[in-house]
């Protein structure tokens, strides 16, 4: 017999987490109509190529873009699984369950009404795994000889996995990523309308920093300005990695008590997290006495950013792109260390994802795609050059969602 949310033993659990009680609670950042609009969208492409269901899996941080995209749910620990069939309502599994109570878990900011807890283990004697959840739900649907999609499968856990094969042996397991990320490329005004708004705490951060930079001030001095000045606007800080001198040209690093010095280069990648969407940032700058070189380089890294945003469009492809900005770089004598895989990435509730910038990428740009640009010039021992933003492709350009300053030199 499958084993609902409402059979399970719950009887540590002090809070009612069923659909009715949730929604009192409910916090999610789009009207309900969009998570429907995005399940469609899915569901389009996984006609067009055979599948019966997805199972998407979400790990803490970096890891829970793709589930947060389509349930809204936060994992915080542990692992997530949302599965979505042709047709009917989606489960969502989850072991993020913080002191066995699941609506202390952020169980209600997911929309889907199908919600069916794990357990952590370590926290009872004996634990609801969300393999056995997945089965269940498979299972009750009538997929034991179903095309399967995976997404996520790089991080999601063998043991529900084996599940699936061990209870549905005739069903077929295929690689769903690349759909999923298809499905999701387009950004909609309200999810460009949240990552406008992480981009703004973003350059809050990046002037906080930029501001404070001079000779005698530590990299951690640098990054606690950054940290006060994003927190305000923001769930939490994403990243904030900021390195001077030498250091500065392995680029992503963390900060150090180091002082900054006279001549220095300092390189600064910093990004927020809001509302499911993440940032990813970066501007370098010269502290005290700006040298020749370190001019040369740093005007090298804006002049590629500049004209790369420029000849941003529907219709121009990627690798077009690279090559306007590796001559702009060899122009200026700097060939040699143009970063040719350092273009930049998609980015949205996933860090990295579509549209791809990989070296070469045949991609061609659509409206409402949006992706980190980060042209780089970077020398180990010296520093680097680079500008980064998010860019937004709209119907006749693009545009910058990171309104902070670029040159101070």
């Amino acid at each position: 017999m499958s084993r609902q949310f409402t059979e399970l033993d719950m009887s540590h659990n002090r809070v009612p987490f069923d659909w009715e009680s949730r929604k009192q609670s409910l916090e999610i950042p789009f009207p309900i109509e969009e998570y429907h609009a995005r399940v469609a969208a899915v569901r389009a492409r996984m006609a067009e190529t055979g599948l019966d269901a997805l199972v998407i899996h979400g790990a803490p941080g970096w890891l829970n873009g793709d589930v947060r995209w389509i349930s809204n749910f936060l994992t915080v620990i542990g692992n997530t699984v949302v599965v979505l069939p042709a047709d009917g309502p989606l489960m969502l599994t989850t072991d993020s369950i913080l002191h066995s109570a699941p609506m202390h878990s952020f169980v209600h900011h997911t929309w889907i009404t199908d919600v069916r807890p794990g357990d952590l283990p370590g926290t009872v004697v004996d634990p609801q795994e969300v393999g056995g959840h997945v089965r269940d739900f498979l299972l009750e649907r009538g997929l034991d000889g179903a095309r399967i999609g995976v997404v996520g499968g790089r991080f999601i856990p063998a043991a529900v996995v084996d599940e699936i094969r061990a209870a549905l042996p005739d069903a077929e397991l295929a690689d769903a990523q690349l759909l999923f990320w298809q499905a999701k490329q387009i950004k909609s005004p309200r999810e460009i309308e949240l990552i406008e708004h992480a981009g703004r705490a973003t350059a809050a951060g990046l002037e906080a920093a930029m501001e404070l930079a001079r000779p005698g001030v530590t990299e951690l001095e640098l990054s606690a300005a950054a940290h006060e000045a994003m927190a305000a606007d923001a769930d939490w800080i994403g990243h904030c990695m900021i390195a001077g001198g030498p250091r500065s040209g392995l680029k992503h690093l963390y900060p150090t008590p180091r002082r900054i010095e006279d001549g220095d280069l300092v390189f600064m990648d910093m990004g927020v997290h809001y509302q499911g969407y993440f940032t990813d940032t970066a501007r370098t700058l010269c502290a005290g006495t700006v040298g020749r070189r370190q001019r040369e380089v740093l005007q090298c890294g804006l002049d590629m950013f500049e004209a790369a945003l420029a000849e941003t469009r529907p219709g121009v492809r990627v690798a077009d792109l690279q090559d306007l900005a590796q001559g702009i770089a060899e122009e200026a004598g700097y060939g040699a260390y143009y970063w040719p895989t350092g273009f930049g990435h998609g980015i949205g509730t996933n860090v990295a994802e579509l549209p791809s910038l990989h070296w070469k990428s045949e991609t061609v740009l659509q409206p409402g795609h949006v992706f980190a640009l980060e042209p780089m010039i970077v020398i180990q021992g010296l520093g680097c050059g680079v500008m980064e933003d998010q860019i937004l492709v709209t119907d006749t350009g693009a545009r910058s969602l990171t309104p902070a300053r670029k040159k101070t030199w």
